[in-house]
């Protein structure tokens, strides 16, 4: 039998063990010490964006406040005042250039003071309210989920506008005062926001530019030893870019500025992420590199690094845009000394294995040079200087797309495409807060807009999601409501000591307003509503009682929607849109294979869609995956690499393609040395097929194809080229297809074990 605790272990009695009690000191103040760390981390503000932000509210709300209160003297003024200058200045906060900044302010403004007075209209009737409610919350999600940015960020402030328009008590002629309580706060914001503007995406800045260098390192690495640049230089680029990945998902779009500055980062991070999979697996022997055929692989490997270079200065601030001319010119020049050096070898006698190197070495650079371009493009944009080029990276579309104009038709149609996650959330979302509204009504519960926020605040995408924040939610407004009381008791019949602590308690709820302190965020809020509340209209420390009833109303709906609307949330969404994009960018890569390839029926049958609808699904589905931050098999790191699988696939058509066309390279005149060439691709292909079904959830196991030594068709067309110039064309296609094809199927390695991660994943349950 084990001794009693508290003895000695030498069986003497009555004498505590000293060490025990030490030991279990030290583990009480471990756990102490942990909690302590995990509050600091997420009070982390690495942007130093929270405390002018902080300090920015805590000044301009209560003035707001007070101007309504004792100057205008309207309840109603000092109510949407104040909690205009909430959605705006704490919920909104527009980050981004001067002039989008005052855009954003602006348009959010004017699009509250709509729903301020739609909502007052309608909260007459009570079968319109919760009508009307969805429909603005269907919309206002949706957009935010497919255009992002400002559109995202000024969702939660958009929504509290019109919940407080309908859930307050309405009074004949208000309508004037609401909305111009809300178009001072929103003027006042404006102004406030441009004096001490919020601070920009430091961070995802710092961490992008590092990987730009790291990549650079790389390439630098592998030009110098093509042999063995070190994996040293491999696993430093790789962690850079996903360091910069990961501080993208966490990095709140509305410090970002514009959506197509969001959407630049998102194509740069992705665009390297191909970098150091092309610097992986190139399109060639490394060691081949080193023998520098033409003289100028070199320079072109210098002017690649050197962009990549300048790319992370233009992130981190330097005056204008990365020089792309360089990188053109080079690989013009490195083309022009390709042919001529190609040229002297079909005089002689050399082998056809140097051809093959001296081909398959300038596809790699010129895939590198593609791909640095637009990097150097999206940097630009994410600065802020955009020099009017468009990024030719992986997310470009592929030729044969449709015009420009239509573009964003495109994206919304394919984000309202039924299993999309934006149609999803937007549903789960506008369903939540009519039916919130519609309960608070039939309740009679006298803060309906408690009911309707707390909804809004602790809904998620997934059902696990939804308990967490929803514990987070209750924790939070026990804490706030605790310390509010407290306040309001020790300043009972003293109204000024409140106006002392509200700058206070408001520069608490902007600071830890995030979704990295949500309990904190909540508790200070509360405190805040207490304060204003007592301010309007003194009723006590009972107020709070109130606050934690009609939170619980809210709360309960979000759990029991959570369950019943989709409760696995993003994941299978994620694996089944990452599936369709996989399908799609085979069946263009196809078709391009089949050009390159002279195929007879390539020009006859119809081209395949563009992929773009499909990626556009996957990117919004991957967007929400990541934000639910999901750990065990499918974590942040192999859910981006299906995704960038399927980048990989779209870029190697849109490279093909554009060979064909551009170059005229097409394998015509070596018929008889296509065929093994084309059963290799048609296998290949065919079995990246099987893994894009397995993703989608077919049953049985996914085999991978061996795929034969195509050396002897490519070097028989290559020997017909000494003979015959008219036959480089051919070759050249022949010798692309063949490196394309090995790429392909290195990939196509790599993507098994997500793959078979993501499919264990989609059959678990919700709670998992």
């Amino acid at each position: 039998m084990g001794k009693p605790a508290g003895e000695r272990r030498d069986g003497v009695e009555g004498r505590p063990d000293r060490r025990a009690g030490r030991s279990g000191g030290r583990a009480a103040r471990g756990r102490l010490g942990r909690a302590v760390r995990r509050l600091v981390a997420s009070l982390a503000d690495p942007g130093r964006s929270a405390p002018r932000a902080a300090v920015r509210a805590a000044v301009v709300l209560p003035g707001l406040f007070a101007v309504g209160r004792y100057v205008v003297g309207n309840e109603s003024f000092a109510t949407f005042a104040i909690f205009g200058g909430f959605a705006l200045l704490i919920m909104s906060d527009f980050g981004g250039t001067r002039r989008e900044r005052i855009r954003s302010y602006l348009v959010g403004t004017a699009a509250g003071a709509v729903l301020v007075a739609l909502g007052t209209v309608v909260s007459r009737s009570s079968v319109a309210v919760p009508a009307v409610m969805f429909v603005v919350a269907f919309v206002a999600t949706f957009l935010a989920a497919v255009v992002g940015g400002h559109v995202s960020a000024a969702r939660l402030g958009l929504l509290l506008s019109f919940v407080l328009a309908v859930t307050l008590p309405y009074a004949a002629g208000q309508i004037p005062m609401r909305v111009a309580g809300w178009l001072f706060a929103g003027l006042a914001a404006t102004g406030a926001a441009l004096l001490l503007p919020r601070a920009g995406p430091v961070a995802l800045t710092r961490a992008a530019g590092a990987a730009c260098r790291a990549v650079a390192d790389l390439i630098d690495a592998l030009a110098c030893r093509p042999d063995d640049p070190g994996a040293g230089r491999f696993r430093a680029a790789a962690q850079a870019v996903d360091a910069a990945r990961g501080r993208y998902a966490g990095t709140a779009s509305r410090s970002v500025g514009s959506r197509r500055r969001l959407r630049a980062y998102a194509e740069l991070i992705g665009d390297l992420q191909l970098i150091v999979g092309v610097a992986g697996h190139p399109l060639y022997r490394p060691e081949h590199l080193a023998r520098r055929g033409t003289g100028t692989e070199g320079e072109l490997v210098a002017a690649v690094s050197g962009v990549l270079r300048a790319s992370a200065a233009t992130l981190e601030g330097a005056v204008g845009a990365p020089d792309v001319r360089v990188v053109e010119e080079r690989q013009r020049g490195h083309r022009r000394a390709l042919e001529r050096w190609v040229g002297r070898l079909l005089g002689g006698s050399a082998p056809e294995e140097q051809l093959i190197d001296a081909l398959d070495v300038d596809h790699t650079l010129r895939v590198l040079a593609h791909l640095s371009t637009a990097v150097a493009a999206n940097a630009a944009v994410a600065a802020g200087r955009d020099t009017g080029a468009r990024s030719r990276g992986a997310a470009q579309e592929v030729l044969g797309d449709y015009p420009a104009r239509h573009r964003r038709l495109r994206w919304l149609a394919s984000s309202a495409a039924p299993g999309s996650t934006a149609l999803r959330d937007s549903l789960r979302t506008g369903v939540g807060l009519a039916l919130s509204v519609w309960l608070a009504g039939r309740l009679g519960l006298p803060h309906a807009f408690w009911v309707v926020l707390g909804t809004l605040q602790v809904l998620r995408t997934n059902a696990l999601g939804t308990a967490r924040s929803v514990v987070r939610a209750v924790a939070g407004n026990v804490v706030g409501v605790v310390v509010g009381s407290a306040v309001v008791i020790a300043t009972a019949g003293r109204p000024e000591w409140l106006w002392v602590v509200l700058p206070a308690a408001v520069f608490l709820s902007a600071y830890t307003s995030g979704s990295q302190r949500f309990l904190l965020s909540q508790a200070s809020f509360t405190v805040d509503l207490m304060i204003i509340f007592n301010l309007l209209a003194p009723v006590g420390w009972r107020l709070g009682l109130v606050r934690l009833a009609d939170v619980g109303v809210g709360v309960a709906v979000s759990v029991a929607l959570s369950l019943l609307l989709w409760p696995h949330g993003t994941r299978r969404q994620f694996i089944r849109s990452a599936a369709a994009y996989h399908r799609a960018a085979i069946g263009r890569l196809r078709h391009a294979f089949d050009r390159m390839l002279a195929v007879d029926a390539a020009d006859r049958l119809p081209v395949p869609a563009p992929p773009a609808g499909a990626r556009t699904r996957a990117e919004l589905a991957l967007g929400a995956y990541l934000a639910e931050r999901p750990t065990g098999p499918l974590d942040s790191a192999n859910a981006v690499v299906l995704m960038t699988g399927a980048n990989y696939l779209a870029m190697a058509a849109n490279l093909m393609e554009s060979a064909v066309t551009g170059y005229g390279y097409r394998a015509a005149r070596c018929r008889d040395a296509v065929e093994p060439v084309r059963s290799a691709q048609q296998a290949l292909l065919d079995g990246l097929e099987r893994l894009a079904d397995r993703l989608a959830g077919a049953e049985g196991a996914s085999s991978r194809p061996v795929l034969p030594d195509l050396g002897v068709p490519v070097r028989t067309c290559l020997g017909r080229w000494r003979g015959d110039e008219a036959v480089a064309g051919s070759a050249t296609a022949l010798v692309i297809a063949a490196e394309w094809i090995r790429s392909i199927d290195q990939l196509g390695d790599d993507l098994a074990e997500p793959v078979e991660r993501a499919v264990a994943v989609a059959r678990r349950p919700w709670w998992r």
